[in-house]
């Protein structure tokens, strides 16, 4: 699938319109519980597969508890299975889901059991602190969207399972040693991390420079631009940038500031790169026909994929530039997937069994140790063991205090109907196509957010 934000919520939408068809009557009418030692769960994502077969033979050892997993992909597939199942009452006792969305919706069509009663705060607390709500029902929601209305608030309709964000550079090693840098030292600062770039793409100017899916043109706004505004400006001066004031925007002294860094990419993008879709810009890095590549915690393993070991790999988040607000930024992780139980299961304390084990220190460890994706699980001092360094030294940006952590989630001081391509598109444009300098970039991505504040009334 996509790994865009704007992507996944396009298939949460097909899905959603799927469910909402079925309405109440797809819940299972027997709700006595079986005492067979077996859970079935079904996933999106076969990626996964091989990871959670692994972790359900460890649990079924310590339970006797038997796991049976599938995967359908891709999402459409797995949108109709479930539609199908549910009209059958077929549906599998465990569904690994999109976090906050698709959850929130199959579980407001009569779907998903509510695993309140069974992770009290007590038990959310294992989780990441920006993870935990994704899939709970709060009044605001239930107010803002219609697949929610019926639902009780504070119904839990999954626990956050992986998580993950964006605005991570991925470098390639080899690569770096080429051009005379320390692979072990990754830049500290926006100036270093230029500096770098410049020496990549003088020791090979056709596959030294930096990658990222630019055809989706938000990719650049939500992946590089904003972290590094964030850093530059603080959190005060980052939000005013969208704000329904001008004189705080984009336009403002502050404003082309933050655009001039950008500008210092223009050289470094690899050729055609405005062309490259998500995943052809990370196959395009994993062929080493880039030296960096921007994506976000869960490209390590589709890098692993194309056969790009992560032993060849240096991650860092966007650096900061020097002189701003935020000198070591963090970034705060997103629910990706979450873990839900069927309302039709016979089975649901066993499955509820499986989900607490999966999301346990020790079962989320050796999952994302196996697949390369995060857990939602906070490891702690424990990262390093379970996860081994490299996934341990992605979950490390995860953790910092607020006023340094860049938290893609908070959209409140956006307009209501923010369109992520309307900015993103004039972005390209300055760069890496270079049709315009920073003040008429700045004007342009005013005008925009001035036309959806003034849409929002």
């Amino acid at each position: 699938m996509s790994r865009s934000s704007t992507g996944r919520r396009r298939l949460v939408a097909s899905l959603a319109a799927a469910t909402l068809a079925l309405g109440m009557t797809a819940c299972g009418d027997d709700d006595s519980e079986s005492t067979d030692q077996s859970v079935t769960m079904w996933t999106f994502k076969n990626t996964h597969v091989a990871a959670l077969e692994q972790v359900a033979a460890e649990f079924k050892t310590k339970t006797g508890i038997s796991v049976e997993i599938e995967a359908y992909t891709p999402d459409d597939v797995f949108t109709s299975k479930i539609q199908s199942a549910a009209q059958t009452g077929d549906l599998a006792d465990v569904l690994e889901l999109h976090a906050g969305g698709e959850d929130l919706r199959v579980g407001g069509a009569g779907l998903l059991g509510d695993l309140a009663p069974d992770f009290p705060e007590s038990a959310m607390a294992r989780f990441l602190p920006s993870t935990r709500s994704a899939g709970l029902v709060t009044e605001k929601r239930r107010a803002e969207q219609e697949e929610v209305k019926n639902a009780k608030v504070g119904s839990l309709f999954s626990v956050p399972f992986t998580a993950g964000t964006f605005g991570i550079v991925y470098g390639n090693r080899g690569k770096m040693r080429a051009a005379g840098l320390d692979p072990d030292k990754p830049p500290r600062t926006w100036e270093e991390f230029i500096g770098y770039l410049q020496a990549t793409t003088t020791a090979d100017p056709k596959q030294g420079g930096l990658s990222l899916g630019l055809k989706v043109s938000q990719t650049g706004f939500n992946w590089i631009y904003e972290q590094l505004a964030f850093a530059y400006l603080g959190q005060a001066g980052f939000e005013a940038l969208f704000d329904k004031n001008p004189a705080q925007g984009f336009a403002s002294p502050e404003g082309l500031q933050t655009l001039r860094l950008y500008q210092q990419l223009t050289p470094h993008w690899i050729p055609g790169v405005s062309a490259l879709g998500i995943d052809e810009a990370d196959v395009a890095f994993a062929q080493g026909k880039s030296a960096f590549n921007v994506g976000g915690t869960f490209t390590l393993a589709f890098l692993s994929q194309n056969g790009m070991p992560a032993e060849n790999l240096i991650t860092f988040p966007i650096p900061p530039a020097t002189g701003g607000k935020v000198s070591d930024l963090r970034l705060a992780p997103l629910a990706l997937t979450g873990l839900s139980v069927s309302s039709q299961t016979k089975n649901r304390e066993s499955a509820v069994k499986w989900i607490e084990h999966l999301t346990s220190p020790e079962g989320s460890g050796a999952f994302a140790k196996a697949s390369l994706d995060l857990p939602a699980t906070d490891l702690g001092a424990q990262a390093a063991t379970l996860l081994g360094p490299k996934l341990a030294a992605l979950q490390q940006y995860f953790t910092g205090p607020q006023e340094s952590t860049y938290d893609a989630a908070n959209r409140g001081f956006r307009p209501p109907d923010y369109d992520e391509v309307q900015v993103g598109d004039p972005l390209v444009k300055f760069s890496p196509l270079g049709e315009t300098d920073p003040a008429a970039t700045a004007a342009q991505l005013d005008k925009v957010l001035a036309a959806m504040w003034q849409k929002s009334g």
